[in-house]
């Protein structure tokens, strides 16, 4: 094997990736690993052929790490109150009335435990530090997960970091070891984290000082959420993670410094790799900058000992290494733009540099790369930010030289922060430079054409992307393949673009998504021509904006960015909230709504936005796509009751599906509309979030559903569902789905009738298809398109090869 790590890493994230998706057993794994170590070493012995057998095996040592790596043995506390002892590891967050730290738990009713690591979330103004010893006790919980697909999954981020439960007490439930000193781990890294804080809050304005913070400690959350949103549309996010691009500047200045002081290259790499080891440390290795720093180990020992450096080996070494640490660093975001973004710059650049020849000095070079990491790192840009900026290869070119000379001289005043003088100077060069990035990225920020929103893209796309810039840049070599294999394939090509083709024109579909927005409402109507929202969902307590957390993000995760219309069933805070963010955000054409609020913000957001406002009574009609009408069945033009019953009820009709949309109806209105409904229908949505005044016995014998879908919140106040309309709902079998339970549900209509798919079934994801968005659609048809124009040139390439082969004319 040339590359043995690159080809040994490959199945083993591939075994951790099958492992994120199915339950698999440890046990059942360790046997396949003995049999197939037994395959081996038989295979050996008769000398036989050893490369698929060790592939194999990488493949099941996934498996292996990747199933241990699912749960944490905290997770056998879950939900009961027990005593903890523990030792502050991390602050993230400390505000006046609330702070956040990562806390290692060392006894668990008084029983020695393993540093296994705890979210500790604690209101009240207590002021924990690293290193402290505490003792509190308390109930561990699972993190929220998400339950709508493709948003922030926060459980699987922590398990990225070796986290897998949480806990929430009163800072008067902690008790704090009294000690004369921290242990020295802590000591040194508690005094780094406040030498660097001290340093930038006391010579720099408090925007650079936290912004310096951010970039050395790479700790995000010194910045504010829209300055963080900016770097990230600017696609400028890679410098505030501490990665390659810091370790690099701060290694190649330690290295020139000393070798300009005459220091022999031997002890020059020693204490180069020295410092760039102890600063990982006292950050706390994220995977950035593990990567980085086997890396470059990797290129100073092979100078010492003079052996040639692989880049890529070197970085599937690193990836080798770190997935064995932790197999869910895989879907950690830095460290998947870390490694991307290396593997691009190894691959992509070199061949970007010939774009410009003759040309090859220092800006052609930085160019090229960054050109090269931007190509690299688009999919990830798309998929979890769905943004595109046109600038971010501008903004990268003059920002980053800025960054980096501010990477240095803050690097200096932390290096010489007891020469106050010194400091001073350094420090008020670099407030200068720090306002002069400021006026660039506003510059950049502020022109005209700026940032492009964009659908989240699916796999096969990403992967479609990938091969065809690997086609491009000659990384996939087609001409390498044999000739009867490549007729194969455009054959296969062939017949997959016209199949897709015909597909995508003559397909007719609905889709209905409950989008779980915890104890309220947003449903998105999705046809193929049109797409429409049912309420936006809310909060009736505390800031928490659920358009801003879900619905939107949602919405744009499925590239929808304009609306052919939002209904508002009434105008309760659960139901509308998200108003006047998607009046913001989003192009929509038409509200409708069976009444509007008086002397309301979000009255005033309607009246002066571009859409324009429809009021429905009962007996209207709308046609929303070919052969799918919404009929209103209520209210009436003038109703005295209240804003629950005034609730607009309507009945979706398809060529052979029939579903009730009902808002907040209680029995009151249900009374009323019962003898509108002609015949039984397939769904309901249930009333009222499942409220003992909803869901009478009448409109359940009048409508007779087949199936109810409830949209409720976990754990509320208001106990919905009641267990009593449960009961109606199971006595006349009607098949019961809930938000709180299942996460997102979603309907497909189709010719052949309907299918209701939740996101999750006993806590466990479905492979539910985020899009099915006519975007996409057209992305992986342009992409076959390419892939058939290109098979097409080879076929005739091939013909021609045949023709002057046989001497045929």
């Amino acid at each position: 094997m040339s590359k043995p790590f690159t080809i040994l890493t490959i199945p083993l994230a591939i075994g951790i990736l099958i492992t994120y998706y199915l339950m698999i057993n440890s046990m059942f794994i360790f046997l396949l690993v003995f049999i197939a170590i037994m395959t081996l070493l038989y295979n050996i012995i008769k000398g036989g052929s050893n490369q698929s057998i060790i592939l194999i095996i990488f493949l099941l040592l996934g498996l292996l790490i990747g199933s241990r790596a699912r749960t944490g043995k905290l997770m056998a506390y879950i939900d009961e109150r027990f005593e903890y002892v523990g030792i502050v590891e991390e602050v993230l967050r400390h505000d006046e009335d609330f702070s956040k730290y990562v806390v290692a738990i060392t006894r668990v009713n008084n029983q020695r435990h393993t540093k296994e690591k705890i979210v500790l979330n604690v209101s009240g103004k207590l002021n924990l530090q690293i290193g402290e010893t505490i003792y509190f006790d308390g109930e561990l919980k699972l993190p929220k997960e998400n339950t709508n697909p493709g948003l922030y999954n926060y459980r699987l981020k922590l398990m990225t970091e070796r986290i897998y439960t949480t806990m929430s007490i009163r800072d008067h439930s902690i008790r704090v070891s009294e000690v004369d000193k921290l242990p020295f781990g802590y000591n040194i890294k508690s005094r780094f984290i406040n030498l660097v804080t001290s340093t930038f809050s006391r010579h720099l304005s408090e925007e650079n000082a936290n912004l310096m913070k951010a970039i050395f400690l790479g700790q995000s959350s010194y910045l504010g959420d829209d300055e963080l949103e900016s770097y990230r549309d600017m696609g400028l996010a890679h410098i505030l993670a501490v990665s390659g691009l810091h370790i690099g500047i701060i290694s190649g200045f330690i290295s020139l410094v000393l070798a300009n002081l005459g220091i022999r290259k031997k002890v020059n790499v020693i204490a180069t790799l020295a410092t760039i080891w102890l600063y990982g440390y006292l950050i706390g290795f994220p995977p950035s900058i593990l990567r980085s720093n086997i890396m470059f180990t990797i290129l100073f020992l092979s100078q010492l000992i003079h052996e040639p450096y692989d880049s890529i080996n070197s970085l599937s070494l690193a990836m080798f290494i770190l997935l064995l640490i932790n197999p869910y660093y895989l879907f950690n975001l830095g460290f998947q733009l870390s490694f991307a973004a290396t593997f691009s710059i190894i691959l992509l650049t070199p061949r970007i540099r010939h774009w410009f020849y003759p040309y090859n000095n220092k800006l052609i070079q930085s160019l090229s790369a960054i050109i090269g990491v931007q190509i690299g790192l688009l999919p990830f840009q798309v998929y979890y930010f769905n943004r595109i900026n046109i600038l971010s290869i501008p903004a990268n070119l003059m920002i980053i030289p800025i960054i980096s000379l501010a990477l240095v001289l803050g690097f200096l005043m932390i290096v010489f922060s007891t020469i106050a003088r010194l400091t001073i100077l350094l420090g008020g060069i670099l407030e200068y430079i720090l306002n002069f990035e400021y006026l660039i990225f506003k510059w950049l920020e502020g022109a005209s054409i700026n940032t492009f929103k964009i659908f989240s893209p699916s796999l096969i796309s990403v992967i479609i992307f990938y091969i065809i810039i690997f086609i491009i840049f000659d990384i996939i070599s087609i001409r390498r393949l044999d000739k009867p294999l490549l007729k194969t394939i455009c054959l296969y090509l062939i017949l997959l673009t016209l199949g897709n083709a015909y597909y995508f024109v003559n397909s007719e579909f609905t889709e209905i998504h409950f989008i779980d927005v915890g104890q309220g409402d947003s449903i998105l109507i999705r046809t193929k021509r049109a797409d429409y929202l049912m309420d936006t969902g809310g909060s009736l307590f505390g800031d928490y904006n659920v358009a801003e957390a879900i619905t939107l993000p949602y919405l744009e995760k499925l590239g929808i960015y304009s609306l052919d219309g939002l209904f508002i069933t009434h105008f309760d805070s659960d139901h509308c909230q998200g108003v006047p963010l998607l009046l913001d955000e989003l192009d929509i054409a038409y509200i409708f709504s069976s009444y509007l609020p008086q002397d309301d913000e979000i009255l005033e957001n309607i009246q002066s936005s571009r859409a324009k406002s429809v009021i429905l009574n009962e007996n209207d009609k709308l046609r929303l796509d070919r052969d799918i009408e919404l009929d209103i069945i209520w209210p009436r033009e003038v109703s005295s009751l209240d804003a629950n019953n005034r609730s607009l009820v309507s009945l979706l009709k398809t060529e052979n599906t029939r579903l009730l949309f009902t808002g907040d109806i209680e029995r009151e209105a249900e009374y009323m509309i019962k003898d509108k409904i002609d015949s039984p229908i397939d769904i309901l949505k249930v009333p009222h979030h499942g409220s003992n005044t909803s869901s009478t016995e009448d409109l359940l014998q009048t409508t007779r559903p087949k199936d109810a879908i409830i949209s409720v919140g976990r754990n509320n106040i208001y106990n919905h569902p009641s267990p009593e309309v449960i009961g109606r709902y199971e006595n006349l079998d009607i098949n019961i789905y809930r938000t709180d339970d299942m996460g997102l549900i979603k309907v497909i209509i189709d010719g052949n009738g309907y299918e209701i798919i939740p996101y999750l079934v006993d806590g466990e994801r479905q492979q539910m298809d985020l899009k099915s968005s006519i975007e996409d659609n057209v992305i992986i048809l342009l992409s076959y398109i390419f892939t058939l124009v290109l098979s097409c040139k080879m076929v005739k390439s091939t013909v021609r090869e045949g023709e002057n082969t046989y001497g045929l004319q």
